[in-house]
């Protein structure tokens, strides 16, 4: 195949997600020209991944328009990952002589290459590669988040940091927010386990907030004894990423900013309202624990969107749980960084 084209639109954290199958697609055609489709502002995901020779941004205001030009591109191949309406007609109208999509959905119509999940939940950038494997016989491989975080950015996150990386102070990032409200822990939560990490273990914690969540941290950061620091507005995921690459540990909601610190190489604890844990979360019990518990009434289902008005799950997660397995994880990552220093 000589020009495929993947389609991938909404949220940072799913386009994040498709990074290792770009990776893995790179792979078993390293000649192909490689395109991606993705809304703005997500086309920041792909942080300057070398796997995609081309990103092309959906023009809202012009849907007969990318129709038209989509299908000037003389694709070969499509391969569409959020299989919507939209996406689905989107790579019919290509003309492409493979196009493959999930089995699942309403509108399997328009594929000629379908994928058959197995039964149970995976991380769902294992998911992304198993399509390659079944669809196109390519061997499964790790997984592999290849992001490039420009100098620039990395010089504004250690400049913004450089007192406490001075310090050789543990380095926490927490970011509380999400678009959802089910995602949410509370305030009044945060602050106390925001304290017991720089009492106990003398971290350094910062907050870190995407726009519109700006107040959210300002009610965390004033409800703390001591006031965590709170990170400068960002030029875009890039900023996001250099803050988080240098942390020891990131705490936070099911949200982008965890894909983006998976992404980064930094160690994860994930607060989970109703979402699947094992879909979200990145295998490797290493780097990557969660907290969740069995009050939420919603399907645990990665395919269906949630309604939840009442926030028991969140509600049942109580402060002295969180420190409890965050202690326990992040002694784990000190003791193993602590060797390799001595080592």
């Amino acid at each position: 195949m000589k020009k495929i084209l993947v389609m991938q639109l909404r949220h940072a954290g799913d386009v994040l997600l498709t990074l290792p199958a770009l990776k893995l697609l790179r792979r078993g055609f390293p000649d192909a020209m490689i395109d991606f489709l993705v809304d703005a502002p997500h086309d920041q995901a792909l942080l300057n991944t070398p796997d995609v020779d081309n990103v092309i941004v959906y023009d809202r205001s012009s849907a007969l328009g990318m129709l038209a030009a989509a299908r000037r591109k003389g694709y070969d191949c499509t391969i569409d990952y959020l299989g919507t309406p939209r996406t689905a007609i989107l790579g019919a109208a290509t003309g492409a002589d493979v196009r493959a999509g999930y089995a699942r959905v309403f509108h399997r119509w328009a594929y000629n290459r379908l994928y058959k999940a197995p039964p149970g939940s995976r991380y769902v950038a294992v998911e992304k590669m198993d399509l390659l494997t079944q669809l196109f016989g390519l061997p499964m491989g790790p997984i592999e988040f290849d992001i490039r975080i420009p100098q620039a950015a990395r010089d504004r996150a250690r400049g913004f940091l450089a007192p406490a990386l001075a310090a050789g102070r543990p380095l926490v990032t927490v970011a509380p927010g999400s678009q959802r409200h089910f995602n949410r822990w509370f305030p009044d939560r945060y602050a106390p386990l925001i304290d017991w990490l720089q009492d106990e273990f003398g971290a350094a914690a910062v907050l870190l907030w995407a726009p519109k969540e700006k107040p959210l941290v300002d009610a965390i950061a004033s409800l703390c004894r001591r006031r965590p620091l709170v990170s400068p507005g960002t030029a875009g995921l890039a900023d996001v990423a250099a803050f988080l690459e240098l942390a020891d540990l990131h705490v936070g909601a099911d949200n982008g900013g965890k894909h983006v610190a998976t992404a980064a190489g930094a160690p994860t604890f994930t607060i989970y309202g109703p979402h699947d844990p094992v879909s979200w979360t990145h295998p490797d019990r290493a780097r990557h624990r969660y907290i969740k518990t069995d009050a939420c009434l919603c399907e645990h289902d990665v395919r269906r969107k949630h309604a939840c008005r009442e926030l028991a799950c969140l509600r049942a997660v109580a402060v002295e749980d969180v420190k409890r397995s965050v202690g326990v994880f992040l002694s784990e990552i000190l003791a193993r960084k602590t060797a390799r220093n001595i080592s």
